[in-house]
């Protein structure tokens, strides 16, 4: 039979195992040129119908919510994957397909990019 304090201590040893390998296999693209080209692309077409870069319009700005997840960006693709209604008081749902995961660390890799290099010349106005 397993004492309580070791079993505590092998669930835990598995858990904190599991979360570092989740860790390990998260990581955005290198923001290269074509994925600056590709994400450009997509957000003209798919985000700045509701979205400006700085300011509001029909949603709240871009670089709002891009602060938000700053320091989390695996949370970004996560939501960029299943996009939920933040603040359904203040804006519509937004209207877009949901991204696959490939699409949202794109997007996430150069959403913050641009957070970090305000002068790209490819930034969202």
């Amino acid at each position: 039979m397993i004492e309580m304090g070791v079993k505590f201590k092998l669930v835990l040893g598995v858990f904190i195992l599991a979360t570092g390998l989740f860790a390990l296999d998260f990581a955005l693209p290198e923001v290269t040129p074509e994925l600056k080209t590709e994400s450009q692309e997509f957000f003209q077409n798919e985000c700045k119908g509701c979205h400006r870069w700085a300011r509001k319009f029909a949603a709240p700005p871009m670089k709002d919510n891009v602060l938000q997840y700053a320091d989390k960006p695996e949370e970004m693709v996560k939501y960029l994957m299943h996009p939920t209604p933040k603040h359904p008081d203040e804006w519509p749902a937004m209207d877009i397909t949901p991204l696959t995961e490939i699409q949202a660390k794109k997007m996430t890799a150069w959403l913050l990019y641009i957070l970090k290099n305000p002068d790209d010349p490819g930034r969202p106005k």
